[in-house]
């Protein structure tokens, strides 16, 4: 009926009301309850579904969900009732009892769950933060000078760059032995051991995601999804990071078992009772970590008492803040994890050498192939009588760097007023101050919007130039689409662009270094089209190059199917 594995029994009232719902909607109801059948077994359960405001996020699994804080303690009436009981047979025990902390809270047998319109996005959630007026004070002005803005976070960016070349303090997890050591705990933690399943249950892979939107993490992470299948086991999807979740409809999903979970869980020092329930119903052969901080926090607990379990993480770029970002996590944890992939040579220099991690726990398994085919490449040329198009194509959020491509649309457009035709392809967080800013300069005219919701290869058909404008990357997915799809690339130099992209395709970081690259290039590209293939069969060999690596799918099948026997 919903074509995932579930872990209860619906009457025939609950199955109607679901069915009412969206499909997203459904998914992330269906994902509350067989986190809540999981973690409760036998119990019978009251649901009370409710519809928040676009600028909220589902509230599916976290101490919310208890109290209704948020849903009928705020006035909020349903839009669904139901009853749910758990059919899961448990190895151990598992407490009815639920905390915040250390303070137990009140358990009247009901979940409230809340969910989104499917029209809401990080935008809306964005636009509603509270915001001071020190706040509105720096947008106004980051609007008026976003390349002053961006001149201080490179220095920001120069800082964290040292930084994240220093040495990375191990993970020391909150044990029951060091807790229990420290002088003010009065009542000792009990460690609770799971169970283990079966020998005949079913075999799974677990894959935790960050979330079910669009990313370069989270469409490896999806493949992933199909080779796991492919591999004869089940998928079990986690996701830890709050989110609308469109992609929770995709076909990659279905039979799976799939976990929208949203945090504070109820996890208590010495017991993490969700991976304990899926260990005690699947015999899980690996855990394959796609950006899932929670995963990364409990790999700990799955090797100290399933050390067979093979954990394995993708990395895809050091991310400079907070130490390096998830690469940083993957290091302090290198303990628990028997394999860490990288997309680029970036990262693999930077694990190794920087941080050295044990070269042969380092596998640098590209992307290529993974949305574009890079055989049998072809040159897409133009009708030279209409401007050329010169595109973005990712998430509008701060990674990404929309204000930088819309300040070197503005230099260009002035520069060669007409001949160029600019289109900015992707929604995030930053969608109003991209709007503000293509208003300010006046580009309404010159710089097409479109949203995820247009496919992206209706964009790469019109595409002359792919536009690369980001602060940070590994190597961009989208370099190689282009590259596929017979497009050149300018890009700014960071991460492992080079490794794809010539110097004379190049651009420096800071953004009004990159303006002047960028109006340079493509300033001769307009004078001399046949500067334009040059590029392009510049990168197009490098990429052919690139190809020659084992792919992140070939490896990923290969290494799955050993996991298989």
């Amino acid at each position: 009926m919903y074509h995932m594995h579930n872990f209860f029994r619906l009457d025939e009232e609950g199955n109607q009301q679901i069915e009412q719902l969206s499909e997203r909607m459904q998914r992330l109801v269906l994902g509350a309850v067989n986190y809540n059948a999981l973690i409760q077994p036998g119990r019978t359960l009251t649901y009370k579904i409710y519809m928040g405001e676009k600028w909220q996020y589902p509230r599916l699994t976290d101490t919310s969900t208890l109290n209704g804080v948020l849903t009928e303690q705020a006035g909020l009436n349903p839009i669904a009732v139901f009853h749910a009981t758990s059919t899961v047979e448990p190895q151990s025990r598992f407490s009815p009892h639920y905390f915040a902390g250390n303070e137990q809270l009140i358990d009247r047998n009901i979940r409230f769950i809340l969910l989104t319109p499917d029209e809401a996005t990080d935008d809306d959630v964005e636009q509603n933060y509270p915001i001071g007026k020190a706040t509105k004070l720096y947008r106004e002005v980051e609007s008026t000078a976003p390349a002053f803005f961006d001149a201080l976070r490179e220095a920001k960016r120069i800082r964290r760059e040292q930084i994240s070349r220093t040495a990375i303090k191990p993970f020391s997890p909150n044990t029951t032995g060091k807790i229990n050591g420290r002088s003010h705990t009065h009542h000792p933690w009990v460690e609770i051991a799971p169970g283990k399943a079966d020998l005949n249950a079913p075999r799974a892979v677990i894959i935790a995601m960050h979330w079910l939107q669009s990313g370069g993490a989270e469409r490896w992470a999806l493949e992933t999804i199909s080779l796991v299948k492919e591999a004869g086991f089940i998928p079990i999807v986690i996701t830890d990071s709050d989110g609308h979740q469109p992609w929770i409809t995709r076909s990659e999903l279905k039979g799976t078992v799939l976990l929208p979970l949203t945090m504070p869980l109820q996890e208590r020092v010495g017991d993490a009772p969700l991976l304990r329930a899926l260990f005690e119903q699947f015999n899980i052969a690996g855990i394959l970590i796609h950006h899932c901080q929670w995963m990364y926090d409990n790999a700990w607990w799955v090797k100290k008492f399933f050390p067979q379990t093979h954990i394995v993480d993708s990395l895809h770029i050091v991310e400079y803040i907070f130490h390096g970002g998830y690469p940083s996590e993957s290091v302090a944890r290198d303990e628990w994890i028997d394999l860490h992939h990288v997309i680029s040579p970036q990262l693999e220099h930077w694990l190794k050498d920087i941080h050295h991690i044990d070269p042969h726990k380092v596998i640098d398994a590209p992307l290529v192939g993974l949305t574009a085919d890079s055989a049998g490449l072809t040159f897409k040329t133009r009708d030279t009588s209409q401007p050329l198009v010169v595109s973005f194509v990712g998430r509008n959020v701060r990674q990404k760097r929309p204000e930088t491509f819309i300040l070197a649309a503005r230099a260009i457009n002035k520069a060669f007023p007409g001949k160029v035709k600019f289109i900015m392809h992707g929604n995030g967080d930053m969608d109003a101050f991209v709007d503000r800013l293509i208003e300010r300069y006046q580009l309404e005219d010159v710089i097409e919007r479109r949203s995820m919701s247009i496919p992206v290869g209706t964009t790469y058909a019109e595409t002359d130039v792919l536009l690369v404008s980001s602060m940070n990357e590994g190597i961009t997915l989208t370099t190689i689409e282009a590259l596929s799809a017979g497009i050149p690339v300018v890009s700014a130099n960071i991460g492992s662009q080079d490794t794809l992209i010539p110097p004379q395709g190049l651009c420096r970081r800071l953004s009004a270094s990159f303006v002047k690259d960028a109006k340079s290039i493509l300033g001769h590209i307009l004078e001399h089209e046949e500067n334009r293939e040059k590029l392009w069969r510049s990168e197009a060999k490098r990429l052919q190059e690139f190809s020659e690596l084992e792919s992140a799918n070939d490896y990923f099948r290969n290494m799955l199917t050993e996991w298989s026997r």
